[in-house]
């Protein structure tokens, strides 16, 4: 369900890299994933031989470094590399949880900020596409799609708002994502999301 586990896992299929996945209920965490592993009681979590690594970005930069030479990150490439930077650094999820909770314009509104700057970092700093680096997929994807292909689906079925719509760069690179076999071995089908979410919205609603 959690886009920011999500992250994670989509990275570490895309370059191989061994793992073993141990979920983690967060309706029902139990008391010791806070207490022994991760003091911040967040996913993703990753420990390597003994060493933590919190938050899903920095996991995914991890494994990126260590088991495929950042490329993902575009390591080599400063240039590159502070595009993609760029582009993970004004993504905001908050907006997008709010417009799913309580709807409305101003709640609208916000998202599309969101998504209109980054329509033009991929428009004005990016490669013509379908990712931000052309052909390439790049760390931009890994941190910006689990919560594109999750807020298409809900927003569509609760809100009845097709956002990305508005926004041919990033559908593209969303489209482009969403059928990399990486991706489809780490994602569920739609209704799968719109039932995971359902309880969000309706304790919104009855506020």
């Amino acid at each position: 369900v959690c886009p920011f586990g999500h992250r994670a896992l989509w990275i570490a299929l895309e370059i191989n890299a061994p793992f073993q996945v141990i979920e983690v209920s967060l309706s029902n965490q139990p008391a010791s994933y806070g207490e022994k592993f991760n003091r911040y009681e967040t996913v993703p979590f990753l420990l390597d031989n003994g060493f933590p690594v919190y938050e899903s970005s920095i996991v995914a930069q991890y494994l990126d470094s260590k088991f495929n030479h950042g490329n993902l990150h575009q390591s080599s490439d400063p240039q590159a590399a502070s595009v993609v930077q760029l582009a993970t650094a004004k993504f905001e999820a908050r907006p997008f949880y709010v417009y799913l909770q309580v709807g409305g314009p101003r709640a609208e509104a916000d998202v599309r900020d969101v998504l209109t700057e980054l329509e033009t970092i991929y428009s004005q700093h990016g490669k013509e596409g379908p990712y931000l680096l052309g052909g390439t997929l790049s760390s931009a994807e890994i941190n910006l799609v689990p919560f594109f292909f999750r807020f298409n689906v809900l927003l569509k079925h609760y809100r009845k708002v097709d956002l990305f719509a508005d926004y041919p760069r990033l559908k593209a690179a969303l489209d482009a994502a969403v059928v990399r076999p990486a991706f489809q071995q780490t994602a569920r089908e739609p209704q799968y999301y719109i039932d995971a979410y359902a309880g969000l919205v309706s304790r919104a609603a009855t506020r």
